[in-house]
């Protein structure tokens, strides 16, 4: 999710229903439109006016109520308007738009976001459901979920890091295999695949399979600098796209369902 404004407080959202019925809100809106353009706010007017926003009621975690100015939108529409988290003019917009609103209908409004519509875009990976696994790994792949559907995957890219490297260790206890207290997620990786039990057998075109599992070990080592210099995991100012975050999320769910299958007993 694009959050082009957000107030104070989490800025986590849970989606609630329609402040307005469809009429009484265009008539609103057309007020708040008008509004802007009395008080010189001509581009804040035309962003407005330009999209088809619902005013949405929301709440979080924390059981706060509050709206949001919230518009679904296609994949290639969504991916165009990524750029504008770093448009220092839309941003100023939504605030402004924010404001008028509020004073148009009286409600808070917290948020000015933009969704892609799931209906029109390629499924993520599903959450895998592992038969070992542990407590921080169930909440670091709730957490993630949760963050997908609230803020986008930019926001849950460290999360499943968190989680790989969790079911990794838990793998490694079951199989009684050694290991240090500060081996990341590529040790952990290169351990399983060699002296886990459940990848010493052999199958058809084994060599192929092998060339594959050394792509993944590729992929799981630039998972480290990923998380470290490009997510929230720390105060980064440059995150990854939601485009490249989804990739990679989708990468370590197909990885967790691979060995959560490899070494089912």
């Amino acid at each position: 999710m694009i959050q082009l404004y957000f107030g104070s407080g989490s800025t986590e959202i849970e989606l609630l229903d329609d402040r307005f019925a469809p009429d009484d809100w265009q008539r609103l809106t057309a007020k708040a439109v008008q509004l802007l353009r009395l008080k010189g706010d001509e581009l804040a007017a035309q962003f407005l006016e330009s999209r088809d926003f619902e005013l949405r009621r929301g709440t979080n975690g924390f059981c706060d109520e509050f709206c949001l100015l919230y518009q679904r939108l296609p994949m290639d529409d969504y991916v165009r308007d990524l750029d504008l988290t770093q448009d220092i003019q839309a941003k100023e917009s939504a605030s402004v738009i924010a404001r008028a609103v509020q004073e148009v209908t009286g409600e808070h409004v917290r948020f000015v976001a933009l969704e892609l519509d799931s209906s029109d875009a390629p499924q993520p990976v599903a959450p895998p459901i592992l038969e070992a696994t542990s407590d921080t790994v169930e909440r670091a792949l709730n957490d993630a979920a949760r963050l997908m559907s609230t803020e986008g995957s930019t926001s849950a890219v460290d999360r499943v890091h968190t989680a790989l490297h969790a079911y990794l260790r838990v793998l490694a206890s079951r199989a009684g295999l050694p290991y240090g207290d500060n081996d990341g997620i590529t040790d952990l990786y290169k351990l399983l695949r060699t002296q886990h039990p459940a990848f010493a057998a052999t199958g058809p075109n084994q060599a192929a399979v092998d060339k594959v599992m050394r792509g993944l070990a590729s992929m799981i080592d630039a998972l480290n600098p990923l998380r470290n210099h490009s997510s929230i995991a720390h105060a980064n100012e440059e995150l990854l796209a939601e485009p490249e975050a989804t990739l990679v999320i989708n990468s370590v769910r197909s990885l967790l369902h691979y060995f959560n299958a490899k070494t089912r007993i």
